[in-house]
């Protein structure tokens, strides 16, 4: 009698160590910087992208020049379409796409220590471009979520007019909604229509 085993994929809690979460997180911010709820473009100069960059104690060299924020813009274009190719389900592409945006970045991981923090991996010079450096910290955090977790963790949140993304680390992949404000709105809108009905 020939046995066969099966191999069950059992998909839990994506675990990230904070480094790589950041970039997730920094990503998803990317993303959603051109704000589809409002149609608003927050990276509309270099200003509020090094506001943004410190508080997040982003480190390496930035040039402010139109050139660069351009190629800011790039890396948020490439990024959405990993999003929207994991959100329609297409794994080859964005396994294709993912890989790339890491090509194009040219990672080189090394690790180092500054400003207080504790040894981490970068994975590009500090001097390399901006986009560059971003890029090969948001493509390959990605990633990881893609292979721990699958591409179902890229999501767009569903309430109405909204449509940003977000990652959805939960164990039971629970999360429906970029933000409580939109499942707030979405609850109190059905909670309206049933005591309508």
């Amino acid at each position: 009698m020939l046995l066969t085993v099966r191999k069950v994929y059992i998909r839990s809690q994506v675990h990230l160590e904070h480094d790589t979460r950041l970039a997730v997180d920094e990503a998803v911010w990317l993303v959603n910087s051109d704000d589809p709820r409002t149609g608003e473009d927050v990276l509309a100069d270099s200003a509020t992208l090094f506001e943004y960059l410190d508080g997040r104690r982003v480190s390496g060299s930035r040039t402010g020049s139109a050139t660069e924020l351009r190629s800011i813009h790039l890396l948020r274009s490439r990024l959405r379409e990993v999003f929207e190719l994991a959100i329609a389900e297409r794994l080859d592409a964005t396994v294709d796409a993912i890989n790339a945006l890491i090509a194009h970045c040219g990672p080189m991981p090394r690790l180092v220590r500054h400003d207080g923090l504790p040894l981490h991996l970068h994975y590009t010079p500090p001097d390399a471009p901006l986009d560059q450096r971003l890029g090969a910290e948001m493509a390959i955090a990605l990633a990881i979520v893609i292979r721990d977790g699958g591409i179902e963790r890229l999501r767009a949140c569903p309430a109405p007019g909204c449509g940003r993304v977000f990652v959805d680390l939960t164990k039971n992949q629970s999360r429906r909604y970029c933000d409580a404000q939109c499942a707030n709105r979405v609850h109190a809108a059905a909670y309206r229509q049933r005591r309508e009905v």
